[in-house]
């Protein structure tokens, strides 16, 4: 039996954390005049805030081993045994593991070093639960089209704003309309986004459709090289999603479906392995030489 494998956060974030949030509270607090300690006040509870979320952040582990998988933190260990894992769950880039009861759920943490490992093992461990008779036809959420539609109507209602303040006095100075440019700019980019990206993937024996806004796709099994779970790194963490990478050398992304990425992810790894794997061939027990007859 192998050893548990432990998948945290680097302990130097933790030093560097429990040193610098507190002194720099501390510093706000005992600092400035008299009168502002109101405004200190609510300073030093903000660090604290983000002092206790990244303390419960970076303090999260995984720990799995050939017979179970456990997350763990602050708060305790919760452990499912690979057996006792019924469905899968999840939005975004988490994936939530079940019982069989639903009363105990394992949902490691996508920002941990490692997260694409921990699903690799989750699907190498469980297969069965990634398979097309449960995601057949995987697709978008509406609810994601809700901030677009809302930035659409701000735009429209400043367009019409701003029309009449031009309307009415030709000499409007320029900075008072700067902000319509502005929501114009972050519409152009909703819409690029929402433009791009695939509204539905849908799997059909050795095809997969990919469905856009106003195009198709369809792909056959053998056209694709491999498919990835990637990430870019940005501010507020890590953005995942799953990449197919086509033998012509193109590369498809796919993310912002309604279920969660490592699903799709593990689904299409899957269903491509199926579709790909050459069928053993049969043994040749043929021989060229001439038969002679048994004495």
């Amino acid at each position: 039996m192998s050893e548990p494998k432990i998948y945290k956060h680097k302990p130097f974030q933790l030093i560097i954390l429990v040193i610098l949030l507190p002194i720099m509270g501390i510093v706000l607090f005992t600092s400035g005049r008299t009168e502002e300690r109101i405004i200190q006040t609510v300073m030093a509870v903000m660090i604290g805030v983000v002092f206790l979320v990244s303390m419960l952040t970076l303090t999260v582990k995984v720990i799995i081993s050939d017979s179970e998988i456990s997350t763990q933190s602050i708060f305790g260990t919760t452990s499912l045994a690979w057996s006792e894992i019924n469905r899968v769950s999840g939005t975004g880039s988490a994936l939530k593991l079940h019982n069989r009861e639903g009363d105990v759920t394992v949902a490691p943490s996508p920002q941990l070093p490692g997260y694409v490992e921990i699903i690799e093992q989750i699907g190498a461990k469980r297969a069965d639960l990634f398979n097309t008779e449960n995601f057949g036809e995987m697709k978008r959420s509406w609810f994601i089209f809700f901030p677009l539609i809302l930035l659409i109507v701000f735009f429209m209602a400043g367009l019409l704003v701003s029309g009449l303040m031009m309307f009415n006095k030709p000499d409007t100075p320029t900075i008072i309309i700067m902000p319509l440019f502005f929501i114009f700019f972050i519409a152009v980019i909703f819409l690029g986004i929402v433009f791009s990206s695939p509204q539905s993937v849908t799997l059909e024996g050795k095809s997969m459709s990919i469905k856009y806004l106003f195009s198709e796709k369809t792909l056959l099994a053998d056209e694709i090289a491999s498919i990835e779970l990637r990430f870019t790194q940005t501010r507020n963490g890590k953005n995942y999603f799953v990449a197919l990478n086509q033998t012509n050398r193109k590369t498809i992304r796919i993310s912002g479906l309604s279920i969660s990425l490592p699903i799709v992810y593990l689904v299409l790894k899957n269903w491509h392995k199926k579709y790909t794997n050459p069928t053993p061939a049969k043994m040749d027990t043929s021989s060229n030489y001439p038969s002679f007859p048994t004495l």
